[in-house]
């Protein structure tokens, strides 16, 4: 087993300390260096920098960074749901390693989508019901990660399913 003691810190984000979602740093005692290019053979649309070494990918609704000695996890709703999550993505770090022998680690990194190409597929209403003042605004903060397709009211209208697969495509 690679992982078998963590311990969880939770956070809120900097930016909103009254935020009622969280963020997680799990502290590993093991460096899980060597396991980085097997996890990001088995994730999508993954950022991958071997030098650093860390793996960012999006999942089920979290934003994961894992580091040698760590792993971030955001959009969390308390200690309990945390918990959950970090033993579930642990579970999986572990059986990915310990079935490595039958993988291809992959060293690929997608790279993440310009804000011009992003913002070419919201609506373009600047309605400001996500939360910034503007479409382009929003465009900035999907591909930082500090916001989500589901912020914008308009983009699951039926007549935009184009444009919302275009979006999910890129990894947002």
């Amino acid at each position: 087993m690679l992982i078998d003691d963590y311990e969880i810190e939770l956070e809120t984000p900097a930016c909103d300390l009254e935020s009622p979602i969280y963020a997680a740093k799990v502290r590993l005692k093991a460096d899980v260096s060597d396991v980085l290019p097997y996890v990001n053979a088995t994730v999508d649309k993954a950022e991958f920098i071997p030098g650093i070494p860390v793996l960012v990918w999006r999942e089920e609704g979290h934003r994961y960074a894992l580091r040698s000695n760590e792993i971030a996890i955001s959009t969390l709703d308390d200690r309990r749901h945390a918990e959950k999550v970090t033993r579930s993505i642990v579970d999986r770090i572990n059986a990915i390693w310990e079935d490595r022998e039958n993988m291809k680690p992959s060293y690929d990194s997608w790279e993440k989508p310009k804000v011009l190409d992003i913002l070419r597929q919201l609506p373009g209403t600047n309605c400001r019901e996500c939360g910034v003042p503007t479409c382009m605004a929003f465009a900035a903060k999907l591909a930082e990660g500090k916001q989500y397709l589901e912020d914008c009211p308009f983009i699951n209208e039926e007549e935009r399913a184009d444009k919302l697969a275009s979006l999910q495509d890129m990894g947002l």
